[in-house]
Protein backbone atom coordinates (compact mmCIF):
# COMPACT_ATOMS: atom_id res chain seq x y z
CA UNK A 1 0.00 0.00 0.00
CA UNK A 2 1.53 3.45 -0.72
CA UNK A 3 1.19 5.57 2.20
CA UNK A 4 1.98 9.38 2.13
CA UNK A 5 5.36 10.47 3.49
CA UNK A 6 4.09 12.77 5.89
CA UNK A 7 2.07 9.86 7.44
CA UNK A 8 4.92 7.63 7.82
CA UNK A 9 5.96 6.32 11.40
CA UNK A 10 9.68 5.11 13.20
CA UNK A 11 11.59 7.78 12.46
CA UNK A 12 12.13 8.32 16.15
CA UNK A 13 12.85 4.78 16.57
CA UNK A 14 15.48 4.73 14.05
CA UNK A 15 17.11 7.32 15.58
CA UNK A 16 17.85 5.75 18.84
CA UNK A 17 18.84 2.77 17.08
CA UNK A 18 21.06 5.01 15.45
CA UNK A 19 22.36 6.95 18.16
CA UNK A 20 23.00 3.65 20.05
CA UNK A 21 25.07 2.47 17.80
CA UNK A 22 26.91 5.85 16.97
CA UNK A 23 27.53 6.24 20.24
CA UNK A 24 28.87 2.98 21.00
CA UNK A 25 31.34 3.40 17.37
CA UNK A 26 32.41 6.66 18.59
CA UNK A 27 33.28 5.91 21.95
CA UNK A 28 35.48 3.12 20.79
CA UNK A 29 37.06 5.19 18.77
CA UNK A 30 37.31 8.18 20.98
CA UNK A 31 39.94 8.84 24.13
CA UNK A 32 40.65 5.81 26.53
CA UNK A 33 37.83 6.62 29.06
CA UNK A 34 36.80 2.70 29.61
CA UNK A 35 38.85 0.36 31.46
CA UNK A 36 42.19 2.08 30.06
CA UNK A 37 44.28 1.93 33.62
CA UNK A 38 47.51 3.14 33.46
CA UNK A 39 49.66 0.83 36.05
CA UNK A 40 48.33 -1.97 37.92
CA UNK A 41 47.06 -1.44 41.14
CA UNK A 42 47.41 -2.76 44.22
CA UNK A 43 45.02 -6.27 45.55
CA UNK A 44 43.58 -5.75 41.45
CA UNK A 45 43.68 -9.33 39.21
CA UNK A 46 45.21 -7.90 35.89
CA UNK A 47 43.10 -10.26 33.04
CA UNK A 48 44.67 -8.24 30.06
CA UNK A 49 46.91 -5.54 29.13
CA UNK A 50 47.48 -3.96 25.76
CA UNK A 51 50.52 -1.69 25.69
CA UNK A 52 50.61 0.18 29.40
CA UNK A 53 46.65 -0.22 29.77
CA UNK A 54 45.55 -2.78 31.75
CA UNK A 55 42.19 -4.39 32.17
CA UNK A 56 40.98 -5.97 35.40
CA UNK A 57 38.63 -8.35 36.65
CA UNK A 58 37.08 -6.12 38.51
CA UNK A 59 36.31 -4.12 35.39
CA UNK A 60 33.65 -6.35 34.05
CA UNK A 61 32.67 -7.77 37.20
CA UNK A 62 29.15 -6.53 36.34
CA UNK A 63 28.95 -8.34 33.02
CA UNK A 64 29.87 -11.26 34.58
CA UNK A 65 26.63 -11.24 37.22
CA UNK A 66 24.07 -12.57 34.02
CA UNK A 67 26.65 -15.17 33.23
CA UNK A 68 26.28 -19.21 33.93
CA UNK A 69 28.79 -19.76 36.60
CA UNK A 70 29.92 -23.22 33.97
CA UNK A 71 30.67 -20.06 31.00
CA UNK A 72 32.38 -17.41 33.54
CA UNK A 73 35.64 -18.44 32.84
CA UNK A 74 34.88 -18.78 28.65
CA UNK A 75 33.25 -15.47 28.86
CA UNK A 76 36.32 -13.69 30.74
CA UNK A 77 38.74 -15.27 28.24
CA UNK A 78 36.81 -14.27 25.32
CA UNK A 79 36.29 -11.05 26.64
CA UNK A 80 39.82 -10.25 27.33
CA UNK A 81 40.72 -10.99 24.11
CA UNK A 82 38.26 -8.92 22.26
CA UNK A 83 39.31 -6.20 24.76
CA UNK A 84 43.42 -6.42 23.64
CA UNK A 85 41.99 -6.81 20.07
CA UNK A 86 40.18 -3.28 20.28
CA UNK A 87 42.70 -1.55 22.45
CA UNK A 88 45.36 -2.30 20.30
CA UNK A 89 42.93 -1.35 17.12
CA UNK A 90 42.28 1.95 18.87
CA UNK A 91 46.38 2.73 19.63
CA UNK A 92 46.80 2.08 16.04
CA UNK A 93 43.89 4.29 14.56
CA UNK A 94 44.78 7.19 17.58
CA UNK A 95 48.25 7.55 15.46
CA UNK A 96 47.07 7.42 12.02
CA UNK A 97 43.55 9.62 12.94
CA UNK A 98 43.39 12.38 14.32
CA UNK A 99 40.45 12.88 16.22
CA UNK A 100 39.76 16.68 15.45
CA UNK A 101 39.86 16.12 12.17
CA UNK A 102 36.74 13.32 12.61
CA UNK A 103 35.33 15.66 15.38
CA UNK A 104 34.27 12.85 17.27
CA UNK A 105 33.76 14.78 20.57
CA UNK A 106 31.34 16.85 19.32
CA UNK A 107 29.74 13.39 17.59
CA UNK A 108 29.18 11.53 20.48
CA UNK A 109 27.82 14.82 22.35
CA UNK A 110 25.42 15.25 19.14
CA UNK A 111 24.60 11.35 19.67
CA UNK A 112 24.17 11.78 23.31
CA UNK A 113 21.59 14.83 23.25
CA UNK A 114 19.88 12.77 20.61
CA UNK A 115 19.50 9.86 22.86
CA UNK A 116 18.70 11.71 25.83
CA UNK A 117 15.74 13.66 23.85
CA UNK A 118 14.17 10.32 23.02
CA UNK A 119 14.70 8.65 26.23
CA UNK A 120 12.71 11.88 27.29
CA UNK A 121 10.09 11.59 24.56
CA UNK A 122 9.60 7.82 25.38
CA UNK A 123 8.79 8.70 29.13
CA UNK A 124 6.68 11.47 27.93
CA UNK A 125 4.69 9.28 25.44
CA UNK A 126 4.52 6.51 28.44
CA UNK A 127 2.93 8.63 31.38
CA UNK A 128 0.54 11.39 28.69
CA UNK A 129 -0.01 9.99 25.71
CA UNK A 130 -3.48 8.73 24.88
CA UNK A 131 -3.43 5.66 22.52
CA UNK A 132 -6.65 5.19 22.39
CA UNK A 133 -8.59 5.51 18.93
CA UNK A 134 -11.85 5.49 18.38
CA UNK A 135 -13.89 4.08 15.33
CA UNK A 136 -15.20 7.68 14.43
CA UNK A 137 -11.80 8.84 13.97
CA UNK A 138 -10.43 5.78 12.22
CA UNK A 139 -13.43 6.59 9.46
CA UNK A 140 -12.85 10.45 9.55
CA UNK A 141 -8.84 10.04 8.80
CA UNK A 142 -10.03 7.28 6.14
CA UNK A 143 -12.31 9.47 4.88
CA UNK A 144 -10.13 12.39 4.10
CA UNK A 145 -7.28 10.25 3.06
CA UNK A 146 -8.54 7.36 1.14
CA UNK A 147 -7.23 8.44 -1.92
CA UNK A 148 -3.75 8.00 -0.16
CA UNK A 149 -4.26 4.12 0.24
CA UNK A 150 -3.95 2.46 -2.95
CA UNK A 151 -3.61 -1.14 -3.06
CA UNK A 152 -0.24 -2.40 -4.23
CA UNK A 153 -1.52 -5.91 -5.19
CA UNK A 154 -5.04 -7.39 -5.66
CA UNK A 155 -6.11 -8.81 -1.95
CA UNK A 156 -9.46 -10.80 -0.94
CA UNK A 157 -12.49 -10.50 1.00
CA UNK A 158 -11.98 -14.66 2.11
CA UNK A 159 -14.05 -16.76 4.77
CA UNK A 160 -12.45 -20.70 5.21
CA UNK A 161 -12.22 -23.81 7.40
CA UNK A 162 -9.28 -25.32 7.90
CA UNK A 163 -9.37 -28.96 9.36
CA UNK A 164 -7.61 -31.81 10.02
CA UNK A 165 -8.90 -34.21 6.84
CA UNK A 166 -9.32 -37.10 9.36
CA UNK A 167 -10.96 -34.74 12.19
CA UNK A 168 -14.44 -36.63 13.50
CA UNK A 169 -17.43 -36.33 11.21
CA UNK A 170 -15.80 -34.37 8.46
CA UNK A 171 -17.32 -36.78 5.67
CA UNK A 172 -20.80 -35.94 7.43
CA UNK A 173 -20.05 -32.57 7.81
CA UNK A 174 -18.42 -31.40 4.22
CA UNK A 175 -21.60 -30.77 2.28
CA UNK A 176 -23.02 -28.37 5.24
CA UNK A 177 -19.08 -26.77 5.42
CA UNK A 178 -19.56 -26.43 1.30
CA UNK A 179 -23.30 -24.92 1.04
CA UNK A 180 -25.52 -24.43 3.90
CA UNK A 181 -28.62 -24.63 3.18
CA UNK A 182 -30.96 -23.38 6.21
CA UNK A 183 -30.06 -21.26 9.53
CA UNK A 184 -29.57 -24.09 11.09
CA UNK A 185 -26.87 -25.75 8.83
CA UNK A 186 -25.59 -22.43 9.16
CA UNK A 187 -24.76 -22.54 13.24
CA UNK A 188 -23.87 -26.32 12.49
CA UNK A 189 -20.66 -25.51 10.41
CA UNK A 190 -19.82 -22.41 13.11
CA UNK A 191 -20.02 -24.56 15.72
CA UNK A 192 -18.38 -27.66 14.13
CA UNK A 193 -15.56 -25.06 13.13
CA UNK A 194 -15.50 -23.66 16.57
CA UNK A 195 -14.79 -27.36 17.82
CA UNK A 196 -12.61 -29.05 15.10
CA UNK A 197 -11.10 -26.53 12.90
CA UNK A 198 -7.43 -25.35 13.25
CA UNK A 199 -8.52 -22.27 12.05
CA UNK A 200 -11.32 -20.31 10.27
CA UNK A 201 -13.02 -17.15 9.70
CA UNK A 202 -16.79 -16.55 8.89
CA UNK A 203 -16.59 -12.93 9.43
CA UNK A 204 -17.04 -10.28 6.90
CA UNK A 205 -14.73 -7.91 5.48
CA UNK A 206 -11.73 -10.21 6.66
CA UNK A 207 -9.35 -8.96 3.66
CA UNK A 208 -6.10 -10.94 2.74
CA UNK A 209 -3.30 -9.67 0.14
CA UNK A 210 -2.66 -12.34 -2.65
CA UNK A 211 0.49 -13.15 -1.14
CA UNK A 212 -1.16 -13.70 2.14
CA UNK A 213 -3.28 -16.27 0.66
CA UNK A 214 -0.46 -18.37 -1.13
CA UNK A 215 1.13 -18.48 1.98
CA UNK A 216 -1.84 -19.62 4.01
CA UNK A 217 -3.30 -21.61 1.65
CA UNK A 218 -1.88 -24.99 -0.37
CA UNK A 219 -3.03 -23.23 -3.62
CA UNK A 220 -2.27 -21.38 -6.64
CA UNK A 221 -2.77 -17.98 -8.12
CA UNK A 222 -4.85 -19.33 -10.94
CA UNK A 223 -6.94 -21.12 -8.41
CA UNK A 224 -7.60 -17.86 -6.99
CA UNK A 225 -8.77 -16.32 -10.14
CA UNK A 226 -11.27 -19.04 -10.49
CA UNK A 227 -12.29 -18.79 -6.72
CA UNK A 228 -12.65 -15.17 -7.33
CA UNK A 229 -15.30 -16.04 -10.11
CA UNK A 230 -17.20 -18.91 -8.16
CA UNK A 231 -18.53 -17.43 -5.07
CA UNK A 232 -18.67 -20.49 -3.04
CA UNK A 233 -16.44 -22.70 -1.11
CA UNK A 234 -14.02 -24.99 -2.55
CA UNK A 235 -12.14 -27.59 -0.86
CA UNK A 236 -8.34 -28.14 -0.77
CA UNK A 237 -6.09 -30.44 0.35
CA UNK A 238 -2.66 -31.04 1.60
CA UNK A 239 -1.25 -34.01 3.17
CA UNK A 240 -2.38 -33.20 6.50
CA UNK A 241 -5.49 -30.74 6.21
CA UNK A 242 -8.31 -29.96 4.35
CA UNK A 243 -9.46 -26.23 3.23
CA UNK A 244 -12.85 -25.32 2.65
CA UNK A 245 -12.03 -21.69 0.83
CA UNK A 246 -14.78 -18.86 -0.17
CA UNK A 247 -13.79 -15.55 -1.72
CA UNK A 248 -16.46 -13.40 -0.81
CA UNK A 249 -15.15 -10.08 -2.70
CA UNK A 250 -11.98 -8.72 -4.57
CA UNK A 251 -9.91 -5.18 -4.60
CA UNK A 252 -7.70 -5.13 -7.37
CA UNK A 253 -3.66 -3.50 -7.39
CA UNK A 254 -4.47 0.50 -7.65
CA UNK A 255 -7.92 0.62 -6.00
CA UNK A 256 -8.49 2.44 -2.92
CA UNK A 257 -8.19 -0.05 0.04
CA UNK A 258 -11.57 -1.09 1.54
CA UNK A 259 -11.43 0.27 5.35
CA UNK A 260 -11.40 -2.89 7.24
CA UNK A 261 -7.52 -3.93 5.57
CA UNK A 262 -5.93 -0.52 6.76
CA UNK A 263 -7.79 -0.09 9.69
CA UNK A 264 -5.15 -1.27 12.40
CA UNK A 265 -2.28 0.36 10.00
CA UNK A 266 -4.53 4.13 10.19
CA UNK A 267 -5.17 3.72 14.14
CA UNK A 268 -0.81 3.50 14.10
CA UNK A 269 -0.98 6.78 12.20
CA UNK A 270 -3.19 7.99 14.09
CA UNK A 271 -1.36 7.27 17.46
CA UNK A 272 1.43 8.65 16.07
CA UNK A 273 -0.14 12.15 15.12
CA UNK A 274 -0.67 12.37 18.74
CA UNK A 275 2.56 11.57 19.62
CA UNK A 276 3.93 14.34 17.60
CA UNK A 277 1.56 16.66 18.63
CA UNK A 278 1.73 16.01 22.09
CA UNK A 279 5.44 16.43 22.18
CA UNK A 280 5.58 19.80 20.78
CA UNK A 281 3.15 20.65 22.75
CA UNK A 282 5.30 19.76 26.09
CA UNK A 283 8.14 21.12 24.02
CA UNK A 284 6.42 24.75 23.49
CA UNK A 285 5.38 24.92 26.87
CA UNK A 286 9.23 24.35 28.38
CA UNK A 287 9.95 27.28 25.78
CA UNK A 288 7.77 29.74 26.71
CA UNK A 289 7.86 28.95 30.72
CA UNK A 290 11.70 29.65 30.34
CA UNK A 291 11.19 32.73 28.00
CA UNK A 292 8.74 34.23 31.15
CA UNK A 293 11.08 33.55 33.95
CA UNK A 294 14.34 35.10 31.83
CA UNK A 295 15.71 31.57 31.56
CA UNK A 296 16.48 32.38 27.99
CA UNK A 297 16.14 34.40 25.23
CA UNK A 298 16.96 34.75 21.36
CA UNK A 299 19.26 37.66 20.86
CA UNK A 300 18.58 37.93 16.42
CA UNK A 301 15.91 38.79 14.67
CA UNK A 302 14.50 37.84 11.37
Amino acid sequence: MKQSPSYQSGSISRLYYIALAMIYIAASLSSCKYFTHKSPARGEKVIARANDEYLYLSDISALIKNVPPGDSAAFIVNYADSWVRRRLLLKKAEENVPSDELGIDKKVEDYRQSLLLYEYEKGLINQKLDKGVSDAEIEDFYAKNKDKFTLESDIYDIQYVQIHTDAADLDKMRPIILAPRTNDDTLKREGYAKAMATAYSFADDNWMASSAVLKQFPITTDQIKVLAQTAKFTEFKNNRDSYFILIRSTRHMGDPSPLEFIRNQIKEVIVNKKKVILIQKIYDGIYQDALRSGKCEVLVRK
